[in-house]
């Protein structure tokens, strides 16, 4: 298992590198969290899980809070979680 940083890599990368061939901690996007809307977040995270995920596996999420990510943002991250990680 690998755990590529979804900023740094590129999520287009990840998925022609990874997909289907090893197994990802997706690092999702720390830099987001502070700043974006609760829909950002879940659409990041759905784009994430779509693009990467596959029926037998492989894909797990990492998000990473620092104290400046408002709880709304939190919320928003564990419910996308709840809603698109299956």
């Amino acid at each position: 298992m690998i755990n590529p940083q979804i900023r740094a890599n590129g999520l287009a990368h990840i998925e022609r590198i990874c997909k289907g061939t090893v197994a990802v901690n997706l690092d999702l996007d720390r830099q987001l969290f502070p700043f974006a809307t609760p829909d950002e977040i879940d659409e990041h995270i759905r784009v994430a899980v779509e693009t990467l995920a596959l029926p037998e596996g492989g894909l797990t999420l990492s998000a990473e809070c620092a104290p400046d990510v408002p709880l709304d943002n939190i919320e928003a991250i564990c419910v996308a979680f709840e809603r698109y990680c299956y």
